[in-house]
């Protein structure tokens, strides 16, 4: 049960967990994210990157997966409201947003790593 207990209790990373030091201090990758133009190009180069990775793997997902995952973090909208769109299950819904989080996390995983450095 203990072994179970920690396995359930393992925390996955998330993007606010990755962080980036200069010499202005430090930015979390999502505040690296939602910066302006303004921040200077060594932040835009990040944001890009970041962006592009993003996509990229975005477009590696199921359809189904990719389309709840973009209405959810990007549109905004809520699970219930693309349940409510496609006819599906909120069930189905969450199920396939969990999908995408993991195969994201993993594929991402090497970017963050690399950012961190």
């Amino acid at each position: 049960n203990k072994i179970t207990d920690r396995y359930r209790k393992k925390k996955t990373e998330n993007l606010e967990d990755f962080v980036y030091e200069d010499e202005d201090g430090s930015f979390s990758i999502k505040d690296i994210l939602l910066m302006d133009d303004s921040a200077g190009p060594e932040v835009k180069m990040f944001q890009d990157e970041i962006w592009n990775k993003l996509f990229e793997v975005l477009d590696e997902l199921p359809e189904k997966q990719r389309l709840v995952y973009v209405e959810n973090e990007l549109n905004d909208k809520t699970l219930q409201e693309i349940a409510d769109e496609q006819g599906e299950n909120i069930k189905t819904i969450i199920s396939r947003k969990n999908y995408a989080m993991k195969y994201l996390r993993i594929r991402m995983s090497e970017l963050y790593r690399d950012l961190e450095n």
